[in-house]
């Protein structure tokens, strides 16, 4: 389902649109950027990719963005929505690496949790992380995640050739409004 558009001080969340395509699939193909992604989608051609956004626009248990700064393409975002939970699971990948370590993450986080509580009404909002993705695990703290755990040996990470493990972060309702007070 096409999320609304969320403007934050830097970074605009907005529908993604198949013309994002090209991008998607230069930044899936790139090593750096998917590192820490346990999931085969480096080989995906320009065709699977515009199917791929054609499908998740149609989604009605998921809502993607594509993340903007001034107007330029840096990534994208999503989160998969259980209704009847009342939970959101969060994903990221930004990936025009000239724009890393500019904070931009939390800004994002802090866009979609902001919806996901306030106008969603959700409960909770979780992710997961690779362990030994510090600048994730740092970036989600400070957005007021909790780690939860570790899932020990979880996935197989095929760019690294090991098993991983990932971490269950989330953040509550409850705690999300003290936490933007």
């Amino acid at each position: 389902m096409k999320g609304p558009i969320l403007k934050g001080p830097r970074v605009t969340l907005r529908p993604m649109k198949v013309s994002d395509a090209p991008n998607y699939v230069r930044w899936f193909k790139d090593k750096e950027v998917m590192k820490y992604f346990n999931n085969n989608v480096w080989g995906i051609s320009l065709e699977k990719e515009k199917s791929a956004i054609r499908s998740l626009q149609r989604k009605v248990n998921s809502l993607n963005w594509a993340v903007e700064v001034d107007g330029y393409h840096i990534g994208g975002t999503g989160i998969v929505l259980d209704k009847k939970a009342g939970t959101g699971r969060w994903g990221i990948v930004i990936g025009e690496k000239k724009e890393w370590g500019k904070g931009y993450a939390v800004e994002i986080i802090y866009l979609c949790a902001d919806y996901f509580f306030k106008k969603l009404k959700g409960e909770r909002f979780d992710l997961m992380v690779e362990m030994k993705n510090e600048k994730a695990l740092k970036a989600y703290k400070k957005a007021g995640f909790k780690l939860e755990g570790v899932m020990r040996s979880a996935g197989y990470n095929p760019r690294l050739k090991k098993r991983i493990d990932s971490g269950v972060m989330s953040i509550l309702r409850s705690e999300w409004l003290k936490y933007k007070k």
